[in-house]
């Protein structure tokens, strides 16, 4: 007889060839099984020249992705997302309108459906939060739906990168939606408000060894100016910035 245990689903053979998987480091987040990141900090914080290190850097995701899109209020004047806006202007949007997500995922299905080799792409969300319904409105909520499914419009079982960036001001200006489904986020150490901390603790600590220990690892990013706490919820780890971990405690530090 067999057994009730409850046993992972092997995956078919994947339609179309695979391609040559980059060898990231492995503080990075595996795009080629999905991301989901958050980026939280206030004005002049390095929200920008942190996003455009992870998409621009060859020692991140540089050319890893066939489609990147970026919708953005400031793509036209902000200096810091110039070298986005030159090499995918066509796919920069300064204003949110629910049909651009509509056609990002009409898109990727077209090419799934037609077993297009490449079906990566990566969307960047840019300070939208003001725009969308924080609980059950409508507006925005084709961007925020996306990012509860965005794993499945690459070609299944291909292992072809897929991200989705979001950046905001504030870590309760984000959907709750997309609160539950982030896969990694990153806070800047630039927040002084001790009642956002508040508010990332509630969500956060007891992941991460408790108030005390979340404590400390605030007080470790804040050290250092532009730096971040980036928790990887996934695998339960906490770094400074990609380099130095927090969490679970390593006396081991990796240069960049």
């Amino acid at each position: 007889m067999d057994s009730l245990d409850i046993k992972p689903i092997k995956p078919p053979e994947s339609k179309g060839k695979k391609k040559t998987r980059k060898i990231l480091h492995p503080n990075l987040p595996d795009i080629y099984k999905g991301v989901m990141m958050c980026l939280v900090g206030g004005p002049k914080s390095g929200k920008g020249t942190l996003a455009q290190n992870i998409i621009m850097r060859e020692s991140m995701y540089k050319d890893l992705f066939s489609e990147l899109y970026c919708i953005s209020p400031t793509i036209n004047t902000d200096q810091t997302a110039s070298w986005t806006k030159l090499k995918y202007g066509d796919t920069c949007y300064d204003q949110y309108d629910d049909s651009i997500i509509e056609k990002i995922i009409a898109n990727q299905k077209r090419k799934i459906e037609n077993e297009d080799e490449d079906t990566s792409y990566c969307l960047i969300l840019d300070d939208l939060c003001g725009q969308f319904s924080k609980s059950g409105g409508k507006k925005g909520q084709a961007a925020i739906h996306l990012c509860s499914r965005w794993r499945h419009y690459v070609r299944p079982h291909s292992y072809d990168p897929s991200l989705i960036l979001y950046s905001t001001q504030r870590y309760f200006d984000l959907n709750k939606i997309v609160r539950c489904c982030a896969t990694h986020l990153m806070f800047s150490g630039q927040i002084k408000n001790s009642k956002e901390w508040e508010s990332i603790k509630i969500d956060f600590a007891d992941l991460y060894g408790g108030n005390a220990n979340f404590d400390k690892m605030i007080m470790e990013v804040q050290k250092t100016p532009y730096s971040w706490l980036y928790l990887n919820i996934e695998e339960g780890l906490a770094f400074k910035n990609f380099t130095q971990q927090l969490y679970p405690l390593t006396n081991q530090t990796d240069e960049e």
